[in-house]
Order: C-alpha cells, then sequence, then structure tokens
C-alpha cells in the first residue's frame, strides 16, 4: 500500500532543498550561509584583527559556494562604497533576516574604513581580486592588457574587463589592447591608456597616478590631463597637482625595492605600509612634511623603521598588532 509523501518527504529526495529536522536547516547552502553571517559579523565586529581576514580569505576560497554564499550575505555582487559609520550592533540573525539586503544593514554600521586600517575594508573584502600582505597578483583581463598587483591591493573588473577598479593599493598596467582605452578608475580619477604603461595607487590620504611609457589621460572630477613619460598626477587633501618624475622610481616595487627622493615622510610611511603587517603611525603632524631620501628592501622591510628612526630622528614605539607609532 503506497503512502502519500509529505512536503518535507519530498525534501528530502529533491538535491539542494533544505530539510528540516527538529526546526534545524540541515542543507549545505544554508550551512555555509549561516557561517558566512558569522565570518561578516566578525570583520565588522570592531575587534576583528589582520588574522580574522587571513582565515576568512582562506574560508572563501574553499570553494565557490564558499565565495558565492559570502557576497549573498553582503547582499552584493561586486565592489561597493560604505560612507557612513556607527556603533549599531549586528548579529548573525540580523544579517541573514536581511536576506539580499544585507548591504543595508552594513550601511548602518559602516565597516569602509575599519580603524587603523588593521585588516580589510569591506570593498576589499567584496573585490573580484586581492593581495595579502607581501602577495603579488599578475592578471590579463583582456587581449593586450597585463596588470600586476603589489601587495595589499584590491581590484575589481569593469566595462567587461576593459577596465578595473582599484579599491586599495598599487598596481602597474602594461596596456596594448587591440581597439580602444583600457581604464583604472578609483574613487577620485579615471585613467585611461592605450599603447602605455603606467602606475596607479590607492593609499590612506593621497591617489596617485605616474605614466612610465606612452601617453595616458587623466579625468579627476572633469578635468582632463594628460601625462606622460615621466610625469605623475597626485590627489589628495591639499587638491590635485602635478610633477615630473623618474618612472624607475616610481614602479621600483616591481623589482622589490622602494626608491624615495626628498619624499614627504607621511607618504613614505603609507607606501611602506602596503607591505608590512600592522601599521606605521605618525603621531606628530609636524613629522608628515620631512623630506626623505631612503632606499628600502620590501624583502626586508621590517628594517624600515629602524632606518626611518636614523633618518628622520625619530623614535619608535612597538605596540601589538604590529602597530608602530612613530615621534
Amino acid at each position: 500500500m503506497s503512502r502519500k509523501r509529505t512536503d518535507d518527504d519530498a525534501a528530502q529526495h529533491v538535491p539542494g532543498t533544505a530539510a528540516k529536522v527538529s526546526g534545524v536547516v540541515a542543507s549545505q547552502d544554508d550551512r555555509l550561509l549561516e557561517e558566512a553571517a558569522d565570518w561578516l559579523v566578525r570583520m565588522i565586529s570592531g575587534s576583528a584583527t589582520a588574522d580574522d581576514a587571513d582565515r576568512l580569505a582562506k574560508w572563501r576560497a574553499q570553494s565557490t559556494a564558499h565565495e558565492a554564499a559570502f557576497r549573498e550575505v553582503a547582499g552584493v555582487r561586486s565592489y561597493a562604497d560604505i560612507a557612513s559609520r556607527t556603533r549599531k550592533p549586528v548579529d548573525r540573525r540580523a544579517i541573514l533576516s536581511a536576506g539580499g539586503g544585507a548591504l543595508a544593514v552594513l550601511i548602518g554600521i559602516g565597516v569602509a574604513r575599519p580603524p587603523l586600517g588593521l585588516w580589510p575594508s569591506y570593498g576589499e573584502l567584496m573585490a573580484d581580486h586581492r593581495t595579502p600582505v607581501g602577495g603579488r597578483l599578475a592578471l590579463h583581463p583582456v587581449a593586450g592588457v597585463d596588470v600586476e598587483l603589489s601587495s595589499r591591493t584590491a581590484v575589481s573588473l569593469v566595462d567587461n574587463g576593459r577596465g578595473i577598479r582599484l579599491i586599495a593599493g598599487e598596481t602597474y598596467v602594461a596596456a596594448r589592447p587591440s581597439d580602444g582605452m583600457f581604464s583604472v578608475q578609483t574613487d577620485r580619477m579615471r585613467v585611461d591608456g592605450q599603447d602605455a604603461e603606467f602606475n596607479v595607487q590607492v593609499l590612506v590620504n593621497r591617489q596617485r597616478v605616474s605614466c612610465v611609457k606612452g601617453t595616458v589621460r587623466c579625468d579627476t572630477g572633469g578635468r582632463v590631463t594628460t601625462l606622460i613619460a615621466n610625469q605623475a598626477m597626485t590627489s589628495g587633501p591639499d587638491g590635485t597637482r602635478q610633477m615630473t618624475v623618474d618612472a624607475a622610481k616610481e614602479s621600483a616595487w616591481r623589482r622589490g625595492l622602494l626608491i624615495f627622493d626628498g619624499t614627504p615622510l607621511a607618504e613614505v610611511v603609507d607606501q611602506i605600509n602596503l607591505y608590512r603587517p600592522g601599521r606605521i603611525i605618525l603621531t606628530d603632524a609636524a613629522l608628515q612634511e620631512i623630506p626623505l631620501n631612503a632606499v628600502f628592501h620590501i624583502a626586508n622591510i621590517d628594517n624600515s623603521v629602524t632606518q626611518i628612526e636614523q633618518l628622520a630622528n625619530v623614535r619608535a614605539r612597538y605596540m601589538a598588532g604590529g602597530v608602530v607609532l612613530l615621534g
């Protein structure tokens, strides 16, 4: 005598369908969503560490399903900026109940710029490609274009691979597409190049594009400037300015070196922070404009603090989590 199948019976025979046992969701998909929500709660709790960020990256890399679950709870499919910040509490239930609208929850708590930059921002976490401290990555988004990502760099592809959005860090582009331009976009500028090589940085308070070969077109809020080889443009709190540079020094990171020639100490520190765990912080604003002439080897970047102490006559205090106070 046949028995009529109940809804729960049917659910147990359909792959990917959640079967409830004593009120517990037993599907693999739901388990991954819950784990992803727990990770998101941890990263926006205010107590996350760089180690947490590394472990999250490993969790996401386990499978495409893990990555899809993380993007599901975040409610986005590409890079998103979250500018506001509050201290409203949030838990797994709040994120999961928001479903695809978890982004609205995140906007309320603000995770765009974690304190001291000790772990990746929300935008970095949602990037298509991201490098860890000391990491490098080569991309070939379209034919004729080579993109190299430096340490602590995050990018997302735009325009069907005909451009990238540089969220944080530094990238070198050799662009020789068969037609049209290749672009690097930031929140302050758009750089277009064809038959050109150029370097772009997005650091804490400054963005910079340097033309190495050919010519590039730089649009900063409607103001368009053409840069040729050995020219650079910076955009920061003090506005936008153009200058002559040594292109070989601008991209020396690709050879394992950071070369500074009369560079303000604040800019030196910003670049060094890309290559070491934790964060170097200048505690005295008067130190920011001190010019520094130095060459640092990225492979031995920890020695940079001692070198700065000697060159700038400052004292370093070492704190937990790789934080160094210079003053």
